[in-house]
């Protein structure tokens, strides 16, 4: 009997371990899509590079704007509702927004600073609604000349 509580004992010390506790779930927020959209101003023809630029509703988007080094004049790009491209160009002046009407700063989705040749900026907004959307220069004169649609898509 004696030679049997040893065994026991091993016996005992040799059942596997309740099943641990399931580990925390960490719940983090994801950051929200951001689409990536380019253009440029082309040199000196007071024109941006393409016409169009497409996003999908929802996220952000992050739109980087280049004036080539070639080009002799200054450039911006502001987004507005569309209609409202002269309006807004109206209200600024070369250095970009000088205080415009409240009627104008309900139409801006977003804009740039003003940008020299060579140089780049890049500006990151939510995406607006699904529907069309104008981008133009507001540097004096500019307007006429350089202007385009963002078409917002629903999202899948």
């Amino acid at each position: 009997m004696y030679r049997l509580i040893p065994l026991l004992c091993c016996l005992s010390c040799s059942v596997p371990p309740a099943d641990p506790a399931p580990p925390a779930v960490s719940v983090t927020q994801a950051e929200p899509k951001i689409q990536e959209l380019t253009i440029a101003a082309r040199g000196n023809l007071m024109a941006f590079d393409q016409g169009e630029l497409r996003a999908r509703a929802g996220g952000k988007i992050r739109l980087t704007f280049s004036n080539p080094k070639n080009a002799s004049m200054n450039h911006n790009i502001f987004i507005v509702q569309a209609g409202n491209s002269q309006a807004v160009a109206e209200q600024c002046s070369a250095e970009g927004l000088v205080e415009p009407n409240a009627e104008a700063m309900k139409s801006i989705i977003a804009h740039s600073e003003t940008i020299g040749p060579g140089q780049k900026t890049t500006i990151e907004f939510e995406t607006p609604p699904p529907g069309r959307y104008e981008y133009v220069c507001t540097v004096r004169g500019h307007s006429q000349t350089m202007r385009g649609w963002l078409i917002v898509e629903p999202s899948p």
